[in-house]
Parts: C-alpha cells; structure tokens; sequence
C-alpha cells in the first residue's frame, strides 16, 4: 500500500496514535508496523492480543476502503466479522501484510486476510475478516 493511504489511516484514529502504528518497508513496499513498546506487552512480556488484531484490522481496513474508491466509491463498511489466529509469540515489532480485498458485490461483502509477521519474516498471527458493504449513508 502506497505511503500516502498509510498516513490518512494512521491519523484518521486517534486509537491508532495512541498505539504508535507506523510503517515499515518490506519489498519496496509500504505496511503498517506496531512497534514493541511496553504499554503495548501482556503479562508475559510479548505484544499484547489485542493489540496485534488492532494492527491488523487497521491495515485490512485500510485496504478495502482503498480498493472501494477504485472500484466503487458508493460502497462502504458497514459491519464486519473476524477470526484471528495466533500462531506464536510476538516477542519484537511486527508488520502486517493484507492480501488485495476479495470483492463479492452481490452479496455485499468483501474478504481479506492478513498476516502478521516479525521483524525476521516469520508469521505470527493470521486474521480473516468478513466486511460487509452498504451503499450510500450508515
């Protein structure tokens, strides 16, 4: 994702701030990061849950709305279902990759996934999320 559309995210949540999202660059180019910062760590000293499916749902988020005002900027988030899957520790930053949204405009929804990796590339969480679209005003 391009570094622009990463920092209308970032800004457009206050939450975000309040989580330090960043950007890092991986294979020329641009993904969100959540850094290791101690507010950010459980009881255990890794990166909290809930704040690795923040980071996640952020850049999936940011993806869809992106792909939308391409394809058809009266489509919006309406609601949204989830599953994350932790796979192991986070015990440093992370970054996340999202796949391009897979558009279903008949059934009004649309499917990403993403992945979030360590600074070394390994994965550590996966999330699938269900938006569903609306057109028009909320």
């Amino acid at each position: 994702m391009n570094a622009m559309r990463l920092a209308q995210t970032l800004a457009s949540n206050p939450f975000f701030q309040f989580a330090k999202l960043g950007t890092v660059n991986k294979n020329s180019e641009e993904h969100l990061r959540l850094g290791f910062d101690s507010f950010l760590k459980n009881h255990i000293g890794t990166l909290h849950a809930g704040a690795l499916f923040t980071v996640a749902q952020a850049d999936a988020h940011s993806n869809l709305v992106h792909a939308l005002e391409q394809h058809n900027p009266g489509w919006k988030v309406a609601t949204y279902t989830s599953q994350i899957f932790y796979e192991r520790p986070a015990k440093g930053p992370v970054w996340v990759n999202t796949t391009a949204p897979t558009l279903d405009w008949e059934k009004r929804v649309a499917h990403t996934v993403s992945t979030l990796n360590s600074e070394t590339d390994e994965p550590v969480a996966e999330l699938h999320i269900e938006f569903r679209l609306t057109q028009g005003e909320l």
